[in-house]
Order: structure tokens, then C-alpha cells, then sequence
């Protein structure tokens, strides 16, 4: 089962990845393709000892995912829940978007709209994807992200209204001391933004398929 399991996610991975070489099959599953994965935007709030403030996301763009190839699959079966886990390396990951809004940071204050770019390297990543099965079909719920990162580089420009030596100030910043910062804004970014993003994405595959053949 495991093996078959794992078959099939690393055959949807590739067809979503290469969209453009499946035009008549993609559409029956209504799935945008992965290479790049594009996300619209969205409001986000933090609000911590650490971190306090508010942000808006404007066309994220995030290249690597075609990337992606499984180590391990667990998956558990109990009161018509079920529950997959998978371990996944994702080497590169480059994340384009505009952002706007205000907070402070570790006692730093930002604020303004500006092109955020974001390069982390040497990750791994554990996926809990968790739903009922109801009529042979998993309805997916909830995409739990918990990721490492190795490395972390920002790119910022037009923060504080354009003021370049600010904008840079903040860029030191973030590059300096991202380990403490992820670890905040990380798990605040999985659930609002990654969760249900990823979750309707998968929904919209295995609502189209049979659970017992994918997982006999």
C-alpha cells in the first residue's frame, strides 16, 4: 500500500509540475499547475511578545516545487479519518510576492508596501494531511506544513515608502536574524496561507478518484 501510495502522490507532483504537457487531461481535475504555484493574496495577522502586526500578500509566486519527491509515507486509518504523513526534501524554493503593511519586529518597526523576494535553500518538510472518508472519496480538511530551512535570503525594495537606506536596514535585519523570526512568522504562514491553499489544491484531485484504488 505504502509503495502504490507513494506511486501515485509522486505521479500528481509530476503531472501538476508539467502542466503544460497534459492540457487535455488537467482540466477534467480543474488542478493550476505547480511550476510556478501562484497565490493570489490574502491578509495576515500577527500578533505575538515578538512580533505584533498586520500584512496583505499580493501575487505570491513560488518557484521549486517541481522539485519535490517523497522519502516516507505513513498513513493512519481510524473512524472514517484518515491521516497522511509525508516526508518530503525540497532542496531550492524562490518566493516572489508584494507585500504591504505594518508591524514590529523584535522591536524593529516596519512598515509601507514593497517587492519582497525570499530564497531558502536545504529544506525538509513534513506534510499531515488530514480528512474524512465519506462514500469511497477523501475530503481533505487540513494540510499541516512543519518545515526546516538551511538557509534564508530576503531581497527588499520600496520599503518605508521608498527610503532605500531604511529599506536596506530591514533587509540586514531579516537576513541576520531569520532563524528566531521563522520560527515565529513560520507556523502563523502554514496555517493561513499554506493550509487552506494547499488543501482546496489536493481536494481538487481526490475529490475526482476512488480512496480504496489510490489506497487499496
Amino acid at each position: 500500500m505504502i509503495i502504490y501510495a507513494l506511486s501515485i502522490f509522486s505521479i500528481v507532483i509530476s503531472v501538476l509540475c508539467r502542466a503544460e504537457q497534459f492540457t487535455i487531461r488537467l482540466p477534467e481535475f480543474d488542478i493550476p499547475r505547480l511550476k510556478p504555484l501562484n497565490y493570489e493574496g490574502g491578509r495576515i495577522a500577527f500578533n505575538t511578545n515578538e512580533i505584533h502586526g498586520e500584512g496583505i500578500i499580493i501575487n505570491a509566486t513560488v518557484y521549486g516545487l517541481e522539485n519535490i519527491n517523497f522519502l516516507d509515507l505513513r498513513p493512519h486509518f481510524l473512524n472514517d479519518v484518515f491521516r497522511l504523513e509525508i516526508d518530503t526534501p525540497i532542496s531550492t524554493m524562490f518566493i516572489n510576492s508584494y507585500v504591504s503593511g505594518r508591524a514590529n519586529v523584535l522591536g524593529i518597526q516596519a512598515h509601507g508596501a514593497g517587492q519582497l523576494n525570499v530564497t531558502i535553500s536545504d529544506n525538509r518538510a513534513t506534510m499531515v494531511i488530514t480528512g474524512h472518508v465519506k462514500n469511497d472519496t477523501w475530503t481533505i480538511e487540513h494540510c499541516d506544513l512543519i518545515m526546516t530551512i538551511g538557509s534564508f535570503k530576503a531581497q527588499l525594495n520600496g520599503f518605508f515608502d521608498g527610503i532605500k537606506e531604511l529599506n536596506d536596514v530591514l533587509e540586514e535585519f531579516l537576513n541576520e536574524y531569520w532563524p528566531p523570526i521563522y520560527r515565529i512568522i513560520g507556523p502563523v504562514v502554514f496555517k493561513d496561507v499554506a493550509d487552506p491553499l494547499v488543501t482546496d489544491l489536493i481536494n481538487r484531485f481526490f475529490s475526482k478518484v476512488s480512496f480504496s484504488r489510490i489506497f487499496p
